[in-house]
């Protein structure tokens, strides 16, 4: 019986190194942790890009150009690269680079609507309105462009300066219809209402950005002078408080206190 004592000692121990069912548990796999692969030169490139835009919109240029130049350098013929590059300098009032990044991109992509678009503001800032409507027809002639109430609205004040009010008209209503949303053409199309004489169109225009945009400070300066031009003073005074309780602190606060304070209100 004593020589089994150690075989049964064995079988002792191995057993309690095993579950209950008498298999090995199974090994447990760690995940070992991989770098993220490196972006390539056209993702960085458009990394670079995106902050651009986003310092552009801000007005930031000198920071806006940095990082589009190093876009370039990376992604030498993106033409986007180049419409946001002739922006910056259109912004900066640098004309000539402007062009130049504005006719690259357009050499790279002929119906690159947004860059005939900024390629028609910078015609219109020389005076040459014949060239800046072409501009702005070319931008409209693709069908796939994302933004043409831009393009109308700019026909628009063209057709102002030309003193065609008809065409003004017709230019902004199109760019209400392509996108519904467009304050600067509401805007527009009220002031030439306003010229005309016809106030009450006028009015309609501005309680339809009411509507869309309570917080809009502007649809009540205009509405506030509007009703004093036509003798209403409770409403003039009324909407002119209005625009001074949207932010007291902007020009068009400014303005329509000094109204109020001249009617002793």
């Amino acid at each position: 019986m004593k020589r089994f004592l150690p075989l049964l000692l064995s079988a002792a121990l191995l057993g309690g190194c095993l579950p209950f069912g008498g298999k090995e548990k199974p090994k447990v796999q760690v995940p070992v942790a991989q770098a993220p692969p490196k972006p390539s030169p056209k993702e960085k490139a458009q990394g670079y890009y995106q902050i651009a835009v986003a310092y552009l919109n801000l007005g930031e240029i000198p920071l806006a150009l940095n990082y589009l130049y190093k876009a370039k350098k990376l992604e030498p013929n993106d033409p986007k690269i180049y419409n946001a590059l002739g922006l910056a300098f259109l912004k900066r009032g640098d004309l000539k680079r402007a062009r130049e990044n504005l006719q690259k991109a357009l050499r790279l992509k002929p119906n690159f609507s947004e860059a005939w678009l900024n390629l028609g503001m910078l015609y219109e800032e020389e005076g040459n309105l014949k060239e800046a409507r072409r501009c702005y027809e070319k931008a409209l002639s693709n069908p796939l462009y994302l933004t043409p109430e831009v393009a109308y609205y700019h026909l628009a004040l063209l057709d102002e300066k030309e003193g065609n009010l008809k065409g003004a008209k017709r230019n902004l209503a199109l760019a209400i219809r392509n996108n519904p949303d467009y304050v600067p053409a509401y805007v527009e199309l009220a002031k030439i209402f306003e010229k005309e004489g016809d106030y009450g169109r006028a009015q309609d225009l501005y309680f339809r950005l009411i509507n869309l945009y309570p917080n809009l400070q502007y649809p009540y300066c205009a509405l506030g002078k509007l009703y004093l031009k036509v003798g209403d003073r409770d409403n003039g005074v009324k909407f002119l408080r209005k625009c001074v309780n949207v932010n007291p602190t902007t020009p068009l606060a400014a303005d329509a206190t000094r109204l109020l304070e001249e009617m002793n209100e």
